[in-house]
Parts: structure tokens; C-alpha cells; sequence
């Protein structure tokens, strides 16, 4: 039997060699009263039984309706399982990484033998369709046989659907063969005219996506918007999105100008942006997204009736500002990689990032401010948020000072760098800020200033090794603070931290302050450097993750500009110093 690592998984010849199976006799009712006796209270042991009852079932020699009755009465236990077995990494992929690696591969070993049942059944239905003669007396056995091969297809796309968002959580690569077996079934339901057939109306079940276009629709929506740059959680998010969405993109054999990406069903490859350069051939699909643009776009208008109870759940501002950028701008590399081994130094979140910009001086202090501000307790939301650290005295001091934790700097070694950013290799247990979107310090070594980017994508290599991709935002940071102009009851600060770019032979400032909801475009805030505090208007935003936003903003007075540029060059001189120092330890 071939093992899920093998590269012809999804294709090999299946030896069906067993007369009848071995736990149970080879019928629905041999298989229901089989499931009353399994332990349900030992998942190790439930587990082991129901995979290899799916394994014997694709190895029986059978009739294909036969076999596809004895796995659909398996289905709805399977799914039991796989969800019990799921809960372990949707949240979490450090602690798989480190702890449940076996979890994982049996959670994959189950869609892969699911799925590879139905592919067979799909398949051989189908040859016997167009092999056999069928005698006019024989149109029930016939209608029987074409019913199987649109289930059997539709239930095979829905696991391979299952199985890609699997690995999405889990950065993980599709396996050899999985896009090319994908394309192979939509062309077979395609050219024989049922890729529209509703499977619910066909099998009196209940399912959110009613035919196999639609789960093939699903199945590239979910890569196109997957570009390693988001959490589990929000690709969970997408995925239940996606159950609406796939309404709004098309796939079709002919191209037009909204034909944003193409497939190619010869090649074991998603779909990918349609450009100019790439060599068409005949059997291309197109897929358009247009519609579903304009549907996100509308997505953040307050009065907006389009939206579903599902959208309104799941996505949060830098999930849409995610799908809006997929959609909108063209996904491609704009800088070359190079080879480059070495190590490098690494500080994550804009916490950690402000301590060490300042220093290593703690945020309060840096504020300088005349007297200790204290916060009563019905005024801490934001701050037992940040922390996860309620305040329960009204003398507590509103800023926590950093945990060794949150504040270490890891050695990492870098893989290849490109003029803008690294590709980084993890070893080890994962920290909890190692994740997409994060605001992270790096440097080369201790003669080199810190210089701050964001994590891009995230990437399992091996079971014990995170391949990581990292943009370079600025090599110019000065620590700052910001305050909302509003918030006149308490005095509450956030750290925030100015980047400093060259444009065109102009400096660019903008400014990178913590989260992404607590501050918007088009708003007033204070801006402290030191004792010294301006107001500035924030404008377009630059950039938005789920632990920090980037805005172009301007100052409110003119005449101020003097004091943010010395407050800046003051601070650039400060590091020059202290590099000097370093170098003569």
C-alpha cells in the first residue's frame, strides 16, 4: 500500500486484493454494528481502528457502489475524529510543532485516505460507465453507476478542500500530485456536464456548497488568498468565508480582461496570475475575482446591508485590508533572492522593539513625565488587554514593565536575503510572538543598528524547523509615544515608533503604533518624543496587521517640524555613540 509521502499517492494503482474485510462483514449494516462496539471514550485507539477500517475498505475487491455505501457509512465518524483531532493545531501551531507532530500526521493520513477512496471510486465508476454496454433493461444499474461518480467526485473535491486549508494552518506544502488529481476530477465533472448537479437534491444531504464547481471554487479561492502572511485563526476565518465567496468568482475556459488568474489542469500547480509572459494552452481555465473585490470592498462601509452574519463574525480590518491587497495588487517578487548564511539577532513585537530602541529602558520612563500616572480600575480595558494582566489596585502604575519572555533576543540563522528583507530558518520550540503580521527588530551584529520589519510568512520546513520571511520596513526607528486626543479622563500612552525613509532624496516619515483598531486614518492624536508632545493627523495607513498599523500622517502645526526633526537626529546620534562604545568592549 503507498504511504502519503510517496510522490504517486493521489495516483498510484490500487491492489485490491482482499476478499472481505477484516473487523467486520463487507455490508452497511456489518459497518454500522461494527461503529456501536467501537471505544469512543479512547480516541488513540478509535483512531487507529477507523483509519484502517478506511484502508481495507480502498483495498476490497468490490463493486464501486458497494464501496462507496461502506465509506459513506464511516463518513460522519471520520469527521468526528478529524475534528476532535483538529482542535489540537487551529489555534496553536508552536505547540504542534513541539509536541504534537504525531497528531498532525494522522489528522493528514486521514484526509489523504478519505480523499483516495473517493478519488478511486470516482474514477473506476467512471471507466465502467464508458466501458460497459449497458442493455436497455440495465437503466437503473446505469443511473445508479452515474450517481456514485458525481457523489464519489463531489465528496473527493470537498476532502481535498478539507485537506488544503489543513495545511494552510499548519504551513504546510500541498503533497505531490494533490492540484493535478483536483484538476483531473473537475475536468471529468466538466466534460460530463454534472459539475452543477446538487448533490443535496441527488443525496437528500445538507450541504453549505451544493455542487463540485463550487468546491472547486473553493478549493483556489483558498489558495489565492493564502500568502503565508496571516495566523491559523484568520486562515480559519477565510476558509469559513469562503463558503460565501465562491459565489462571487468564476471559472471558465475563456479568457477576458477581468481573467485575473489562470490554471493550467496539466500541471500539478495552483492558480496563478495571469499575465502577458505565460504560455496558454487550450485546456486553460480563467478564474475571475472582480466581483468579489467589490464585494470586500463595501465590506467596511457602516451601512453596508450586503455583508453576512458570518463576514460580520469572522473578518476584522486587517483580514479585509489582507483580501483586498490579494486582490488588488499583483502578488509577485520585486526582489531578486540572494544566497547568504550568517546569523542574526531578533526582537519580537513593538514592545520588546521600543525597550530596545530606547536603550533597553522601560516605556514609562521614557516618557519622562512630572509624576507617576496611576489608573483607577474601571479605566484599565486597554490595559488588561495589552498585558493580560488586570489591574486590581487603583495605585498599580499603568505601564507593566516587560517580562523576560516578551523582551529576549533570539539567534536565528538567516537562509537568503533579497535587497528588502531575509528568509530566516527557526529551530527549536517557537515562541508565541513568532507568528505573521508581527512587528519584529533584527541585526546582523552588534555594530550594526537595529532595523525594523514585519514577519510576511510563515512556513513549516520539518516537524522541529520554521522557515520564516521577513520585510525590512525602515533602518531608521525612533521610539516615540502616542495618545489619542480623546482620551482626556486618563492619561494613557502607547509606545509607537517613527520609521524614516529615503524617497526620491526626501525623507518620508510614518508611524507604527500597536494593533490594528484602536487607531484609524483620518485621526487626531498626540505624539510624545521625550518631554516634548505634538499634534499630528494621521492619514492614509501603510501598512495593517493584527499587532500593529503603519500610517503616513502630518503635523498638525507646521512650526513643530523643527522639534520632531532634532528629536529624531538626537536619537540617530545616540546610536552612533553607543555603537562606538560596543565596538571598543
Amino acid at each position: 500500500m503507498t504511504t502519503i509521502n510517496q510522490s504517486d499517492f493521489f495516483t498510484a494503482p490500487i491492489e485490491q486484493y482482499r476478499t472481505e474485510l477484516s473487523f467486520c462483514a463487507a455490508s452497511v449494516k456489518g459497518i454500522q454494528e461494527w461503529l456501536l462496539h467501537l471505544p469512543s471514550v479512547h480516541l488513540g485507539d478509535s483512531s487507529k481502528s477507523l483509519l484502517n477500517a478506511v484502508i481495507e475498505i480502498l483495498e476490497l475487491k468490490c463493486d464501486e457502489s458497494l464501496r462507496f455505501d461502506l465509506i459513506q457509512s464511516l463518513h460522519l465518524s471520520l469527521e468526528q475524529v478529524l475534528g476532535t483531532l483538529e482542535k489540537y493545531f487551529l489555534s496553536d501551531v508552536s505547540s504542534v510543532m513541539n509536541h504534537n507532530e504525531s497528531i498532525v500526521e494522522l489528522a493528514q493520513q486521514f484526509r489523504c485516505y478519505i480523499a483516495r477512496t473517493y478519488i478511486h471510486i470516482a474514477f473506476q465508476s467512471h471507466t465502467e460507465l464508458t466501458s460497459k454496454q449497458f442493455s436497455l433493461f440495465a437503466f437503473r444499474q446505469k443511473k445508479q453507476l452515474q450517481d456514485v461518480r458525481s457523489l464519489s467526485t463531489y465528496y473527493a473535491l470537498q476532502q481535498l478542500s478539507l485537506l488544503k486549508f489543513q495545511q494552510q494552518v499548519l504551513y504546510k506544502s500541498s503533497l505531490v500530485g494533490q492540484w493535478r488529481i483536483g484538476h483531473q476530477l473537475f475536468i471529468l465533472a466538466e466534460y460530463h456536464d454534472f459539475h452543477l448537479e446538487d448533490i443535496n437534491y441527488l443525496h437528500g444531504s445538507i450541504h453549505q456548497l451544493s455542487n463540485i464547481y463550487q468546491l472547486y471554487n473553493q478549493i483556489n479561492l483558498l489558495d489565492i488568498l493564502n500568502t503565508h502572511q496571516i495566523r491559523p485563526i484568520e486562515i480559519q476565518a477565510l476558509f469559513q468565508c469562503s463558503y460565501q465567496w465562491v459565489q462571487l468568482i468564476q471559472i471558465t475556459d475563456k479568457e477576458s480582461p477581468t481573467s485575473r488568474y489562470i490554471i493550467d489542469p496539466n500541471k500539478d500547480f495552483p492558480p496563478v496570475l495571469n499575465n502577458t509572459q505565460l504560455k496558454k494552452s487550450e485546456d486553460c481555465y480563467f478564474i475571475e475575482t472582480q466581483a468579489l473585490l467589490e464585494h470586500i470592498n463595501l465590506a467596511n462601509l457602516p451601512q453596508n446591508k450586503h455583508i453576512s452574519p458570518t463576514e460580520k463574525h469572522y473578518l476584522s480590518a486587517s483580514l479585509i485590508f489582507h483580501v483586498q491587497n490579494v486582490l488588488n495588487n499583483i502578488p509577485e517578487r520585486r526582489y531578486e533572492r540572494y544566497d547568504y548564511v550568517a546569523t542574526i539577532q531578533l526582537a519580537f513585537g513593538l514592545q520588546s522593539a521600543h525597550y530596545y530602541l530606547s536603550h533597553a529602558t522601560h516605556f514609562e520612563e521614557t516618557l519622562q513625565l512630572v509624576s507617576k500616572v496611576h489608573l483607577q480600575q474601571n479605566n484599565s480595558k486597554f490595559l488588561s488587554g495589552w498585558n493580560d494582566e488586570p489591574v486590581t489596585s487603583n495605585n498599580k502604575s499603568l505601564y507593566s514593565v516587560l517580562d523576560p519572555e516578551a523582551k529576549q533576543i533570539h539567534t536565528c540563522t538567516i537562509m537568503d536575503i533579497s535587497i528588502n528583507g531575509y528568509r530566516i530558518r527557526w529551530t527549536g520550540d517557537v515562541p508565541k510572538q513568532l507568528r505573521a503580521g508581527e512587528f519584529i527588530l533584527v541585526q546582523e551584529n552588534a555594530q550594526t543598528p537595529w532595523r525594523g520589519g514585519v514577519i510576511r510568512w510563515l512556513k513549516q520546513a520539518s516537524p522541529k524547523h520554521l522557515e520564516f520571511g521577513i520585510e525590512i520596513l525602515s533602518q531608521d526607528l525612533t521610539p516615540c509615544a502616542v495618545q489619542l486626543s480623546a482620551d482626556r479622563n486618563t492619561v494613557l500612552y502607547h509606545p509607537a515608533i517613527l520609521l524614516s525613509n529615503q524617497v526620491l532624496n526626501k525623507t518620508h516619515l510614518s508611524l507604527v503604533v500597536p494593533g490594528h483598531q484602536t487607531f484609524k486614518s483620518q485621526q487626531g492624536i498626540n505624539l510624545r518624543l521625550g518631554n516634548k508632545q505634538l499634534k499630528i493627523y494621521l492619514n492614509e495607513i501603510k501598512l495593517i496587521s493584527q499587532s500593529f498599523s503603519q500610517f503616513d500622517f502630518e503635523l498638525l502645526n507646521d512650526n513643530e517640524q523643527v522639534i520632531l526633526e532634532q528629536h529624531i537626529q538626537q536619537h540617530a546620534d545616540t546610536i552612533k555613540k553607543q555603537d562606538v562604545w560596543e565596538s571598543l568592549k
